[in-house]
């Protein structure tokens, strides 16, 4: 059978030269400026089989003519493209998916007939170093399957052709495999966001911590979604769920010695590989996956969102994130269930009230010493006093932002009063995700209140205020001094994040977190307002 690679990439350039190697009759696709370089001096191959150079490879630019089999190599993003450019040569051939993530297979049947799908999942690794060399890293099973169709010959074929330069395998569970196997490609993005190989990145064990998150909000919604999971070779869903439901520094040991040990080679994974070569990622179809199956099912995935969208920025900027960049930026959004203590699907911490004074009768019945738990800001307790509420909403989204009272015995808590008639008096702490109080001591510089200087901007109007804010309008104050003649009711929304910056919150979502742009105007939303700390 003759068969054609498209994509010179890692995996399309391991493929081509392992069975070229083998004297298998095929095409190599290649763009442009690896299509010289292979021409003129051959594919070379490095690592765990030894070097090799293949030369002599049909290398190509597009399809001149119809093949049997046709190996898609490239990169998700790229599918449609490489689709476009060879469709006259693809009507009556059998095409073979090789991409990571969720989604080949959707976009392949719009432009084929389904049956002609061959879906498979890419187990052995390759890093890609320069047009016509890579490296293998590790060998792994290729694992072969129909979704759409059952043609037991064909698929015999192509493994007996295969599987001269690999392990091939059939499987009937191929799309709950490809499942699974987005969990084993979902870290790459850690390893990408900061320039680093894998061994580098996981041998932190704060960015493991991020990693077991990654894997337990994409677990939480792939069985929310009721979607299967099928073991692949030594991973396998038990693996998986075993590992998830360690405590979550157990967890991260565990898993910092299962990337560090990968490969000898420094192994930079597919995402990373894309951006080093200036090209997108497939960020959208692995983590991006997580996400989009999230919003069909009305599931919130806020660290796998966070992710993809730092993964985008470094493809825009070209700048990698620091360490202390990436831990700031998505430690808060490890979901609280990851640490086995929450069921409330949550990035905020848990917060504590304890009745420290009782002068009179309360409504609610509140009483001394009494309790209450809230599982972050957003969710009181059924019937909670929203009296009570009102006073105690600045505070609590304060401290679940990270602020301190330097005047407090414990900096990370606070005292708030009933406002009605002060009946009632409460003291809020911050419970860490081990479920135990955050303590703080107080700051022996402190020398009385230090005021900070803050900043009203107006990033977006309709032109329909009745104040008349429009687009870059700027208020400055000092603490929580309200601007003459503001707005009250704008102020009221405002307040909440102003008292937060103004003790040293820090919005870990915001792309400066010592700001935060999207306060909105309860009258409509007419206007939208940032604040922010100044010169910060």
């Amino acid at each position: 059978m003759r068969l054609a690679v498209i994509g010179a990439g890692a995996i399309g350039s391991l493929v081509a030269g392992y069975l070229k190697e083998k004297d298998i009759d095929l095409v190599l696709v290649a763009k442009k400026e690896n299509l010289e370089k292979i021409k003129k001096e051959g594919l070379h191959i490095e690592g765990i089989r030894g070097d090799f150079l293949i030369s002599k490879i049909n290398v190509k630019e597009r399809l001149d003519t119809e093949v049997p089999l046709v190996i898609l190599a490239t990169k998700m993003q790229d599918l449609e493209r490489a689709i476009s450019d060879n469709q006259k040569y693809l009507k009556d051939s059998f095409i073979l998916t090789t991409q990571n993530g969720i989604g080949a297979e959707q976009i392949l049947s719009k432009y084929i007939d389904k049956t002609k799908i061959i879906s498979s999942i890419v187990m052995f690794g390759a890093t890609y170093l320069e047009p016509a060399k890579v490296i293998h890293n590790f060998e792994g099973r290729w694992l072969l399957g129909q979704p759409y169709g059952k043609d037991t010959e064909v698929l015999k074929n192509i493994k007996s052709i295969l599987e001269k330069g690999f392990n091939v395998e059939l499987v009937e569970d191929i799309i709950s495999k490809k499942w699974l196997k987005v969990f084993l490609n979902a870290n790459n993005c850690l390893a990408a966001l900061m320039g680093k190989s894998m061994q580098e990145v996981f041998s932190d064990l704060e960015i493991c911590e991020i990693a077991i998150g990654i894997w337990q909000e994409g677990l939480k919604v792939i069985e929310k979604a009721g979607i299967e999971l099928s073991d692949i070779g030594d991973f396998s869903k038990d693996k998986l769920r075993s590992i998830t439901s360690l405590p979550i520094k157990e967890a991260s040991v565990i898993f910092s010695k299962i990337m560090v040990g990968l490969s000898k080679e420094p192994l930079y994974g597919s995402i990373l590989q894309s951006i080093m070569r200036n090209r997108s990622s497939e960020i959208d179809y692995i983590n991006g996956a997580f996400v989009e199956l999230g919003k069909k099912i009305n599931f919130y995935t806020p660290l796998n969102k966070k992710i993809v969208e730092m993964v985008h920025k470094v493809e825009e900027t070209k700048k990698f994130f620091s360490k202390e960049e990436v831990i700031l930026k998505l430690k808060n959004l490890i979901p609280a269930y990851a640490f086995n203590k929450e069921t409330v699907n949550t990035p905020f911490p848990k917060l504590k009230l304890t009745v420290i004074k009782v002068e009179g009768d309360c409504y609610h019945g509140y009483k001394k010493d009494g309790q209450i738990i809230l599982e972050d800001f957003t969710h009181p307790p059924k019937y909670f006093c929203l009296g009570l509420a009102h006073v105690l909403f600045p505070v609590i989204y304060a401290l679940s932002f990270g602020a301190k009272f330097p005047f407090r015995e414990n900096m990370r808590s606070l005292e708030v009063t009933c406002p009605d008639g002060g009946k009632l008096s409460f003291k809020v702490e911050i419970l860490d995700k081990e479920g135990n109080i955050e303590n703080l001591p107080k700051d022996k510089e402190y020398k009385g209140p230090q005021p900070k200087e803050l900043i009203i901007e107006v990033v977006k109007s309709d032109g329909s205020c009745f104040y008349g804010y429009k687009k870059g309008d700027k208020f400055e104050l000092k603490g929580l001094k309200c601007p003459a003649d503001f707005c009250g009711a704008a102020f009221h929304t405002l307040f909440p994040a102003l008292f937060a910056l103004n003790f040293g919150a820090k919005f870990f979502f915001m792309d400066n977190p010592n700001s935060i742009d999207t306060v909105t105007c309860p009258d409509g939303g007419k206007v939208i307002f940032k604040v922010s700390r100044k010169n910060e």
